[in-house]
């Protein structure tokens, strides 16, 4: 007998008290055998011939199942024309014999049955016996708790967790489902608070990992072909299972000739939607996205029931696409799927339900299917009076304090061997017990945004625009904002926004080359240096861009940094560890052997999205538009000149005022080379206190408040784990800003 059905299914049957002979299938892999699939190399040559991203590839992969219509639309053209394309590459792989030698009897379990799945019936039936396990309605649902908000919600759960525990139930028989993201901060706060023990079970993708950030990091720089990867493979350390899952990828693309950083975008994406399974924990709350059955022994708390939507019309095809070619919708699958969720509640024999209807400024309402039952409010067992007692007992003895681990556990975790890069010290010196749950034990996931992308978008532009001379910038500019953005309606509104953008950030550097004689020399540049410490700690930093003016003795660097936001450069937080990024890079230039003889120039911010930049208060819409370079400049006037050589009339460079008799003035943004060794040498001070804490596993929660804005925390603004380090006053660090003048001694003069 065949099964067809998700892997939380299989198990039930596997665990059946009888003898059976059983073959299993998920939806996607029976697909496969009765429709087509794919060669591992199909989405690769999809992206790279129709020059769209590794992610649109995918969507328009999907639609190829859907061009026996005889529909006359050139979007089915031009998906024909693809698939023609694949098969001819041999692409495309049908499986001629599974049909034709069919003969044992399927069940379809665990699936709600939507237009495709009936398709997918219709045909197997031809060859075979075909049920499909229709979820009916077991359990009558009679009550459901509404709550003003989150925290609300979870310390229902948590404190008729605990009367089920106090009557003797199983905890690993009490689950959680149908948690989300905004759900996280308050789920970790208040279980924690009620000292239930916990675990939410959500598959993480493997480039959470610090081994697969490690290789993405190497990949995208390296100019070595996979084939050519062994040697760099089999001297990585950590995780098995990830090393693997990191080889399967790159064995898909073993026979492109090509660099695996040409490769970097199809690479991340395959790894980026691998996943490793959640880990086994017993004597916890289980935790689950999304709904399932459970035994009529378990007791089950579904959340967040409230209306939602979870199919969305972004697919290759729209809804109105779909909808003429009798292909399911949007809409039909979140009535299809709602109706199935609500099925699956209906089988659970011990339930409770909830949802809220604030968060934050949101409103929420009850999910449609819902509605008919008796809205209950809950009255909670505790009061004002005796709370904290029924929480945790003995508040007053409560300790928020960071407990110090030992250094021999710090190694092994870390596999004896850390990198620090800018944004890692920035965190570090904002808040020691920010950078420990960020850096060390990796718990913020990195998540694509919009934002990211169009960021990496403007860097991609440049670095191609500046390599190739600006030759062709446009058809740059036009192919890199196809390949970044999804062209959804809200991508395509601002593309030709940030198309615009990108054609006036261009001319803008043409036009100061005019005015240069410092020459590109790279660009996206790693650097790395080797620190001394018990641990192996590597500096690392990637320079958006670098300028060389070689004088026949020296050569002269500026370094640049690309922003789309606000950012201080007020060096005078040097000395507390803050704003350091453009020393940093000065710092790995000045300690590395990349450039012969370096001698500081500059160091800037290069402004971009001019036309996205948000109001800011206190300034005029003039100053917001102010597109000049902003940073640190030398007092070397031979030099200088020779990075703006009108500097003293109109500059390009922020902060370089000149007097009429040639001196600049006393607020002026330029520095000696004696300044710039003490900064430097202010920069190496602080990383060498960084590397002092980790060896001494200093990671107290220690934010930054200056006296001089003492309603400003400098470490717990945009914090996300704002929630469950429970900051308080004395945790708080107090430090008095001095002036740059304070800060690099007596002597500020020209040298």
């Amino acid at each position: 007998m065949i099964i067809i059905c998700p892997e939380e299914v299989k198990k039930d049957y596997l665990n059946e008290s009888k003898i059976h002979n059983y073959k299993f299938y998920t939806l996607g892999e029976i697909k496969d055998k009765v429709f087509f699939k794919y060669a591992d190399l199909a989405l690769y040559e999809v992206s790279s011939k129709y020059k769209v991203k590794p992610k649109i590839a995918f969507k328009i992969l999907n639609s190829l199942y859907y061009l026996d219509q005889n529909k006359d639309y050139s979007k089915l053209k031009y998906l024909s024309e693809i698939k023609e394309y694949l098969i001819e590459k041999s692409l495309i792989i049908q499986d001629d014999n599974f049909l034709k030698i069919l003969h044992d009897e399927i069940i379809i379990d665990g699936y709600p049955l939507n237009k495709e799945l009936t398709k997918i019936i219709d045909i197997l039936s031809k060859y075979t016996k075909v049920t499909y396990k229709e979820l009916k309605t077991k359990y009558e649902l009679n009550e459901i708790y509404c709550f003003e908000s989150i925290d609300s919600e979870i310390e229902f759960v948590c404190e008729n967790i605990l009367e089920l525990i106090n009557k003797g139930i199983d905890i690993n028989k009490i689950v959680l489902i149908n948690y989300n993201d905004e759900y996280l901060g308050s789920i970790n706060k208040i279980f924690t608070l009620f000292k239930i023990p916990y675990k939410i079970k959500s598959k993480k993708s493997i480039t959470m990992f610090p081994l697969t950030k490690k290789v993405l990091k190497f990949i995208k720089n390296s100019d070595l072909k996979i084939s050519e990867l062994n040697e760099y493979l089999t001297s990585l350390k950590g995780s098995e299972d990830i090393l693997k899952s990191i080889i399967s990828v790159l064995n898909k693309y073993y026979k492109i000739n090509k660099s695996v950083k040409e490769l970097y975008e199809i690479i991340y994406y395959d790894l980026k939607n691998m996943y490793l399974d959640p880990e086994k924990f017993f004597n916890v709350v289980n935790i689950y996205n999304g709904f399932r059955v459970f035994p009529d022994d378990f007791y089950v708390f579904a959340i967040s029931l409230n209306e939602e939507t979870k199919y969305k019309d972004n697919d290759y095809l729209t809804d109105l696409e779909k909808a003429s070619l009798n292909i399911d919708t949007s809409s039909e699958l979140n009535e299809i799927q709602s109706n199935y969720d609500f099925n699956i509640l209906s089988n659970i024999k011990n339930l409770y339900l909830s949802y809220k209807i604030k968060n934050n400024d949101n409103e929420y309402v009850i999910n449609s299917k819902l509605e008919s039952l008796e809205i209950k409010n809950y009255d909670f067992k505790h009061n004002a009076f005796n709370y904290n007692q029924y929480l945790f007992g003995h508040y007053q003895e409560y300790d928020n304090s960071y407990q110090k681990i030992e250094f021999d556990d710090l190694k092994k975790y870390l596999d004896d061997k850390i990198n620090l890069s800018y944004s890692s010290m920035d965190q570090f010196f904002r808040c020691k017990f920010r950078f420990f749950l960020n850096n060390i034990l990796k718990l913020e996931p990195s998540e694509e945004t919009m934002a990211t992308r169009v960021g990496s978008m403007f860097h991609k532009i440049l670095e191609r625009s500046l390599k190739n001379n600006y030759e062709n910038y446009l058809e740059i500019i036009d192919e890199e904002t196809i390949n970044y953005l999804n062209h959804d309606l809200k991508e395509k509104f601002y593309a030709n926004k940030l198309k615009k953008e990108a054609v006036k950030i261009i001319e803008r550097l043409k036009s100061r080359e005019e005015k240069t004689d410092f020459k590109n020399f790279a660009f996206e540049k790693y650097l790395e240096i080797n620190k001394e410490s018990k641990i192996n700690v590597k500096i690392v930093g990637f320079i958006d861009k670098i300028l060389v003016f070689d004088d026949g003795i020296n050569n002269y660097i500026i370094v640049f940094d690309y922003k789309t936001g606000s950012f201080s450069i007020d060096l005078a937080k040097v000395k507390d560890g803050l704003n350091m990024q453009l020393l940093v890079y000065l710092y790995l230039i000045m300690k590395t052997d990349f450039i012969k003889k370096p001698k500081i120039a500059g160091a800037y911010i290069e402004h971009i999205l001019d036309e996205l930049k948000s109001f800011e208060f206190g300034k005029t819409y003039a100053e917001i538009e102010d597109n000049r370079l902003e940073g640190y400049t030398t007092n070397n006037r031979e030099i200088l000149s020779h990075i703006d050589k009108y500097y003293d009339i109109n500059s390009y460079i922020k902060g370089i005022r000149v007097k009429t008799d040639g001196d600049f003035y006393a607020n002026a943004s330029v520095y000696s080379e004696r300044n710039f060794a003490k900064l430097l040498t202010i920069v190496e001070n602080n990383i060498n206190e960084m590397i002092a804490s980790i060896e001494n596993c200093d990671f107290e929660i220690n934010p930054k408040r200056y006296l001089t804005k003492p309603d400003e925390i400098v470490g717990c603004e945009y914090c996300p784990f704002k929630e469950v380090c429970y900051v308080n006053a004395k945790n708080i660090k107090i430090i008095e800003k001095t002036t740059v003048e304070e800060m690099l001694g007596e002597e500020n003069e020209v040298d």
